[in-house]
């Protein structure tokens, strides 16, 4: 192989071969080199890497966009990494790994040591497609902080502040734990600017504190009994005689009733905080709830879940038109979760023991211990449970004094 300093005017000189190579080693730097064909120079290195037999060649890049003094640079550092073992020709090199944003979400979601409610799957399902559709396909480290922030801003305005925090947590737990898998690849969490620009306490959230009050509870009970739609009327009559969640009776089945015993079996959303003991709870049936199931069974057999669904679902998952029906026709607003704090409320003004009200709930005794000694059986709640449907009907029809009637009795 010819040999020449490898400098700017020498290059000029090099004669570009009409066919074939020539490769030129450089005189100062052993393994450093420049090869010659018809449309190109090119610098390299040519080099035994350590622990190998044969020499390998490897491209540093164009006379050109390379000049010599970049090359020569480029040379040492990748003659340094071949005397440390290392191949540094760019086929050699591992591929970079890609985490998408929906690599992120099912992660997080599969990988949950203590599983996610079904209810607590769909909510973060419908948030990832209602406001992060665009982002699932992208590299999670190709988001930034700016984007998240605009992100938030835009569901702020189209959907209120509430869901545009929730979805916005969400979105940060992704990240934290694809740090945690992925620390060479998710270097960074865009959600944290947030934090950095807004403040600590950008987005507080406040207890939900409404119920179906006294006042408006006979409306909203006559507007729900006179619903022409006895699947929506049957549903929430259940979830307000009983302190259901609404998944819970969403997902009841036949087989989880017995009339004859009177009771009823579901499985429990598991939140934070409320982790019972056991994975299925058997409640007494109040008579109200016992004939609000028996009229629902008389109404004919539609599958085997009490709350049959559209297809693909075979259990009602989508209840919300229920809502807007009621809502319209009574003039009281409410979501499905009012009517559990309503029960619990009726419940506490009729001085219901502390932990039969716990019971009822299905809530953790979490550290009391004194609660973990207490064995609340199914018949111990029957009585509390039906004191506390009477309670409801009593209230539910006491119609409210209107202001032409205490006009008419003065």
């Amino acid at each position: 192989m010819p040999r020449l300093k490898i400098t700017k005017a020498n290059m000029a000189t090099i004669i570009k071969p009409l066919s074939g190579q020539v490769d030129y080693l450089d005189t100062d730097l052993a393994g450093f080199g420049v090869r010659a064909t018809k449309a190109v120079l090119t610098f390299f290195v040519y080099k035994r890497v350590r622990g190998q037999q044969n020499k390998t060649f490897v491209p540093i890049g164009a006379w050109g966009p390379f000049t010599p003094d970049q090359a020569r640079t480029k040379a040492k550092e990748y003659l340094r990494r071949m005397d440390n073992g290392e191949n540094p020709h760019p086929k050699a090199q591992p591929k970079e790994e890609t985490i998408t944003i929906q690599d992120l979400y099912r992660q997080y979601i599969s990988g949950k040591k203590t599983p996610l409610a079904a209810s607590s799957v769909y909510q973060y399902d419908s948030w990832m497609k209602n406001h992060f559709s665009d982002w699932l396909a992208l590299p999670a480290n190709t988001i930034t902080g700016s984007m998240a922030l605009d992100r938030l801003a835009l569901m702020e305005k189209t959907n209120g502040m509430t869901q545009a925090a929730s979805s916005i947590k969400l979105l940060r737990g992704l990240y934290r734990l694809g740090m945690a898998l992925h620390p060479g690849v998710i270097t960074h969490n865009p959600v944290e600017a947030v934090r950095e620009v807004r403040g600590r306490e950008w987005a507080p959230r406040k207890r939900r504190m409404t119920y179906i009050e006294p006042a408006v509870l006979p409306v909203w009970h006559k507007a729900v009994n006179a619903y022409d739609n006895p699947k929506g009327r049957d549903y929430m009559l259940l979830l307000l005689y009983t302190g259901l969640r609404k998944m819970e009776a969403a997902t009841l089945k036949w087989s989880d009733i017995d009339f004859k015993a009177k009771t009823f079996t579901f499985t429990p959303e598991k939140k934070r905080g409320e982790k019972p003991e056991d994975d299925r709870v058997t409640m007494p049936l109040s008579v109200q709830t016992y004939r609000v199931l028996l009229q629902r069974k008389a109404q004919g057999w539609e599958n085997e879940y009490v709350f049959p669904g559209k297809h693909p679902s075979p259990h009602l998952s989508n209840p919300d038109n229920y809502k807007r029906d009621i809502i319209q026709t009574s003039g009281v607003q409410f979501c499905f979760h009012d009517l559990r704090r309503t029960f619990i409320t009726v419940a506490e003004s009729l001085d219901i023991p502390h932990y039969a009200l716990k019971a009822l709930l299905n809530h953790s005794m979490g550290n009391d211990v004194t609660g973990g000694y207490i064995i609340m059986s199914t018949e111990r709640l029957r009585e509390p449970m039906q004191k506390i449907a009477d309670r409801i009907v009593e209230l539910a029809t006491v119609m409210p004094v209107v202001e032409d009637q205490l006009q008419q009795a003065a």
